[in-house]
């Protein structure tokens, strides 16, 4: 998934691991640095959306591929490239997996805050963490339950029915692994610098965004909960 993330995809376009997948696919936001271009030349299989949206961008992969597991990657240098193969792994040594996340948080992982001393993005993500995991997880704990850097299986995909746009896509997937009960698998990774002088998700509209998404998931579990009440 890309939008204007030309000087990522020039710096990183080597290290990453093509040839280990049946399927390869971009998912361009309108780019107009030449992010497209440079992919198309290459033999990648670029699709522009036409209706804009991280959200979107997750159907739009689904749709067209075929693949039973989908990886999402951007290159925007935050995700390592090297980690890219562990999803594969993981899947094959956890058969039961619907969604396995590259975590920043826990042990043995790095977030790109940890070397300050005040960490808002940090601190925030850990927030939504925790209420999400108190809310709805009777299972292991999910340490990030935000990360874009996971993967997906079409099954999971199928089930969870994600209706969300923009950045609150990963959380209201994990919110609905967690409410379906489907396994997910989580690794530590080493999160890296942001590549380029682009910036990322604006941190405030963004936060208020995840607050209106996980009201309206408390309200659909309340709703869901009733229903199933007045059936018996």
């Amino acid at each position: 998934m890309i939008r204007d993330e030309i000087d990522g995809i020039i710096q990183l376009f080597d290290q990453i691991p093509f040839d280990k997948f049946d399927e390869v696919l971009v998912i361009d936001g309108m780019s107009t640095d030449g992010s497209a271009e440079f992919l198309d030349k290459r033999g990648i299989n670029v699709v522009t959306q036409t209706i804009n949206g991280r959200g979107q961008a997750f159907r739009d992969a689904f749709n067209n591929t075929e693949s039973d597991v989908l990886v999402f990657y951007g290159p925007d240098g935050n995700e390592d490239p090297l980690d890219i193969e562990i999803f594969i792994q993981e899947f094959k040594n956890n058969k039961n997996a619907g969604m396995v996340v590259a975590r920043r948080l826990g042990d043995g992982a790095i977030n790109k805050e940890d070397f300050k001393i005040f960490k808002p993005r940090k601190w925030v993500n850990i927030i939504f963490n925790v209420i999400a995991n108190i809310l709805w997880n009777r299972g292991n704990y999910v340490h990030d339950t935000i990360n874009g850097f996971r993967a997906i299986t079409r099954e999971t995909w199928d089930k969870i029915k994600i209706d969300t746009d923009g950045y609150t896509v990963e959380y209201q997937s994990t919110i609905r692994c967690f409410k379906y009960k489907i396994p997910i698998v989580e690794f530590p990774t080493h999160e890296l610098q942001r590549i380029g002088i682009k910036s990322g998700s604006p941190a405030f509209h963004t936060g208020i965004k995840f607050i209106r998404l996980l009201i309206s998931e408390v309200f659909l579990s309340i709703i869901s909960k009733y229903k199933n009440q007045t059936k018996t």
